[in-house]
């Protein structure tokens, strides 16, 4: 009888520990981590201890986890921009689960009242949260398709803010050299490769004094291919503007050179750019979900392509409201006393990029629905907020969070747009 007791015991025991929730709380920072292991009965199994970020400290801590040999755990730790992704890799490689939350999160979790802030102090905090808090587990198995279509945008967002840094200053030296090419070359133009390949090879207006017309058209027309007659007209111009002009520096000036070697590094960013496009485009074609966003009136392949590296699976979300969270589309509530403002400013807190890629979207719809497709859903509802007397950027932001009801309803059902 005394046996039979000692082990029901010793069962209960074993199911206790497979239903226990067990966390180990990583506050991570760069190059090391602060450890915590603890159970939802508020045992510390490990107190909170220092690793750093190498295979050795990872295998030593994975040996002490281990030797616990508990059921339902979770590696808990918050997103800290490049610096947790050794921690995550090398957990999610050994098959431990592993979800990483946004810092917000534990921001907004504190134990008690006191500003205290260390990294033990920290660990015990991610602690509570996991077990105070009911948060979803979104990270622990990350789609290899996102996650690369991800990091190609990313690299597209770097290299587009590069080529506006360099063609600043290509500007500037533009009109050191010879100011009078903004007038030959007229807005975007001057930014084209035609553009770009002429000043390189003629990168002052004194290089044209002496050339003949045809040897300057025969310039142009080999880095565009236009029409010859054209470019005859564009060489007179240009040769016409170079003996009138008189550049700021002498045509043996360093700053001659600065401008030949800035357009070879600006086409390598050009080409780089189109290569990252190309890849994104392909990539994202692979999801079923990228037919459904392209086939919106007003989203061309590389805005859907964009759109899905930052909002990845909509179908993962549950409702539109967590959507819109996600995109920091969702409305701040303000209250005091009896008055509540519940159509606030929006929260600003979810994913940046998202936002301005919807922003620019919705800009693109609305300006294409003026001109081919007044009838419009989006430009209808853009007119009507106009007419309500908003602010252009807030009919703009009403447009997003309209959008990304489209998206969502579209994505769930497996639907293409019809307006």
């Amino acid at each position: 009888m005394h046996d039979e007791i000692i082990k029901k015991l010793e069962d209960l025991n074993l199911e206790r520990k497979k239903i226990m929730k067990n966390v180990c709380a990583i506050d991570v920072a760069k190059d090391k981590s602060m450890i915590l292991l603890a159970n939802e009965l508020g045992e510390i199994l490990i107190e909170p201890y220092e690793i750093k970020h190498n295979i050795i400290d990872f295998d030593l801590l994975k040996e002490k986890i281990e030797s616990f040999e508990l059921e339902n755990l979770t590696i808990f730790m918050e997103s800290t921009s490049t610096y947790h992704k050794p921690v995550q890799r090398y957990f999610i490689e050994h098959k431990f689960n592993v979800n990483v939350i946004n810092p917000i999160h534990a921001k907004n979790n504190t134990r008690n009242l006191r500003k205290t802030k260390t990294d033990k102090e920290d660990c015990f905090n991610l602690a509570d949260c996991f077990f105070k808090n009911n948060i979803r587990n979104n990270n622990s198995q990350i789609d290899d398709l996102y996650n690369d279509l991800n990091l190609l945008s990313r690299q597209y967002y770097h290299l587009t803010e590069n080529i506006v840094r360099l063609e600043n200053r290509y500007i500037q030296l533009v009109n050191l050299v010879f100011p009078e090419l903004s007038l030959c070359f007229k807005g975007k133009s001057l930014h084209e490769d035609t553009a770009l390949n002429f000043i390189k090879e003629y990168p002052h207006a004194d290089f044209i004094k002496d050339k003949r017309i045809d040897a300057i058209a025969n310039t142009l027309v080999k880095n565009n291919k236009l029409n010859y007659k054209k470019m005859i007209n564009k060489a007179k111009s240009i040769k016409e503007y170079a003996k009138i002009s008189y550049p700021g520096v002498k045509s043996d000036s360093q700053d001659v050179d600065n401008l030949k070697e800035l357009i070879d590094i600006i086409l390598y960013n050009k080409n780089k750019l189109n290569l990252c496009k190309e890849k994104m485009i392909t990539l994202s074609k692979q999801s079923s979900l990228f037919s459904i966003i392209n086939s919106i009136f007003g989203i061309g392949e590389l805005s859907a392509s964009l759109l899905l590296s930052e909002l990845r699976d909509v179908t993962r979300f549950d409702n539109i409201k967590q959507l819109n969270a996600f995109c920091g589309l969702d409305p701040t509530i303000v209250q005091s006393g009896k008055s509540i403002n519940y159509h606030g400013p929006i929260s600003k807190r979810g994913n940046r990029q998202a936002r301005k890629i919807l922003f620019n979207c919705c800009q693109n719809i609305i300006k294409c629905s003026s001109i081919h497709n007044q009838n419009n859903s989006m430009y209808l509802y853009f007119r009507k907020k106009q007419s309500e007397g908003k602010h252009h950027y807030e009919c703009i932001t009403a447009c997003c969070t309209k959008l990304l009801r489209i998206i969502f309803a579209l994505c769930k059902s497996n639907s293409s747009f019809i307006n």
